[in-house]
């Protein structure tokens, strides 16, 4: 038996009804038939209906239904409006298309937000948005604040800090208030290979217009993240940098920074005169070294930001052991020491936490001995410690360790000959002294101390010696380089003789098949270069690294 058709059916021409209606509203408008309106601005005059142009902008329904004058006449005269931009919105309200460029843009978005046309002013919104450049980014934010576009001035003011190191070259950026600049600078989004791109930039800009600007010099240096800076750096503005010289505020705030660096105990009051707070975290926090393409590839980031920890490879997996993270709470960002442990997995570039330390330590050592991973010393925030932990990953559990005979942090560890050493520092004052540690006796003992004082110094084991490089002894910086002979228990002060390394690291790498490849000197170009293991980390193998050292 036939279905039987049903006697009605629902039609639906939404579509080609709308194009139509705009069709036959748009030919009526060009033939000036039915227009009860004309729009004049200078000596134009556009006709158009007014329940047309009232249904895409509330301005206008305001206009022609409320109590206004402009409801009872058939012509309204524009002062404020660019002629071509109203011709536009007219169009638009018309066709539902409107043309933007970067010629009509600035004055078809002060149209479009003054007539409340919501469609368009969005359009030009994105239009400026894809156009952001270094060039450009701040002229836009400040367009895009005039006239009340917010999501605009935000992707504008992302997009400098973002790029913030070329938008400071630009002429835009030397032509900013120093209201502006305070504001961009102080972001905690600022995308800055270091805090010394910020001193810099503030510089140039200040340069700029030096008899005008240099009184607001000291202002502009509190938006610097001052204790960020290294030693070196902030030491070489005092003596040498004629701006900051010649002013006594900003000689005050280096002093500051500096006695941040030298007394650690007093970090946390000096949040409330500098600002401690790392900028954003950078979106890679570990790459990857491969020496036969002499290239760096970024990992996958810590699952929290954090800095002055201590990191290690052991049983092939990176751990990056406590040190300062930065948290949230409550949109507030603060500061804490860590007894946290993560550890990187390279086969599926990952990070998991793992299990805690028993203290919270920053600035600390940790080295690698024997399969177990240990960590020494450090700052907890309020005391310089001198406990031991190490780390077992077969049991999964930290176990204590003798402490060492003096409390440290800022120092370097190394491991020889199956002793682990642990080597200047502070604590709370600078110190030369060394002691060594043998796990078969679980007991520290002191050994020959270093001619230098140091903190944040490097160091490398190599030829059955212990090296030391540079450092701080809190007066200056250091040059000099020690070894240190266990079998002797003597430290002698080193030349630096890279020609004379290299040839006997190779001579050394030949016999024995054994280098380690933290050595100091660097190969030139053409020099044989001993082999390399398969990975290298920016981050040391074995000791600590410190976000904030030389």
């Amino acid at each position: 038996m036939e279905q039987q058709a049903k006697p009605y059916m629902f039609a639906s021409l939404t579509r080609p009804h709308s194009e139509q209606l705009l069709q036959g509203l748009q030919l009526l408008r060009q033939d000036h038939e039915l227009c009860d309106i004309v729009l004049r601005v200078g000596d134009a005059k556009i006709h158009a209906h007014k329940v047309v142009l009232a249904s895409i902008s509330p301005y206008f329904k305001a206009m022609f239904t409320g109590n206004l004058s402009e409801k009872e006449t058939s012509e309204v005269e524009f002062q404020c409006i660019d002629e071509a931009a109203l011709k536009a919105i007219v169009e638009y309200a018309y066709t539902g298309t409107v043309f933007i460029s970067q010629e009509t843009v600035e004055s078809l978005l002060p149209a479009a937000n003054l007539l409340q046309v919501k469609l368009v002013l969005k359009e030009c919104c994105s239009f400026l948005e894809s156009q952001l450049d270094a060039g450009n980014c701040i002229g836009i934010s400040r367009f895009a604040e005039t006239y009340g576009c917010h999501d605009l001035c935000l992707a504008a003011t992302k997009f400098i800090c973002q790029n913030f190191e070329e938008v400071c070259q630009t002429e835009e950026f030397f032509e900013l208030t120093r209201a502006e600049l305070d504001e961009i600078v102080s972001n905690d989004c600022l995308n800055v290979l270091t805090e010394e791109s910020v001193f810099y930039a503030l510089e140039s800009w200040i340069k700029y217009d030096l008899t005008e600007r240099q009184q607001y010099l000291a202002q502009l240096l509190h938006c610097v993240r001052l204790p960020l800076l290294s030693v070196k750096f902030l030491t070489r503005l005092y003596e040498a940098n004629h701006l900051i010289r010649d002013d006594h505020a900003c000689k005050h705030l280096l002093n500051e920074a500096l006695k941040y660096h030298f007394m650690p105990e007093h970090r946390l009051s000096y949040q409330t005169v500098l600002s401690t707070r790392p900028r954003c975290a950078p979106k890679v926090l570990l790459a990857m070294y491969f020496p036969q393409t002499d290239s760096w590839i970024g990992l996958a980031p810590l699952t929290v930001p954090r800095y002055e920890f201590g990191v290690a490879v052991l049983e092939q997996k990176v751990y990056v052991v406590g040190g300062i993270a930065t948290h949230m709470r409550q949109g507030i960002s603060y500061r804490r020491h860590e007894s946290t442990v993560e550890r990187w997995d390279p086969d599926s570039n990952t990070w998991v936490s793992v299990e805690r330390m028993a203290e919270c330590r920053s600035t600390l050592g940790v080295v690698v001995l024997a399969g177990e991973l240990y960590a020494l010393g450090g700052y907890d925030g309020q005391y310089y410690l001198q406990s031991v932990e190490k780390y077992v990953p077969k049991v999964k559990e930290w176990q204590p360790v003798a402490p060492m005979t003096k409390s440290r942090s800022c120092f370097a560890t190394a491991v020889l000959d199956g002793m682990i050493y642990a080597i200047g520092g502070y604590g709370p004052a600078h110190m030369n002294s060394v002691e060594r540690y043998d796990p078969s006796k679980d007991s520290w003992d002191m050994v020959a101390p270093m001619a230098d004082k140091r903190i944040n110094f490097g160091v490398g084991v190599m030829l059955g010696f212990i090296f030391v490089v540079g450092g701080h002894n809190g007066v200056s910086h250091l040059s000099s380089i020690e070894r240190y002979d266990p079998h002797q228990n003597q430290w002698t002060a080193r030349r630096w003789d890279a020609e004379r390394l290299r040839t006997r690291g190779r001579r050394r790498h030949r016999s024995t098949g054994q280098m380690n490849t933290r050595a100091f000197h660097k190969p030139s170009e053409d020099a044989e270069r001993p082999a390399l293991p398969p990975l290298h980390f920016k981050a040391s193998d074995e000791g600590r690294t410190c976000g904030e050292c030389v």
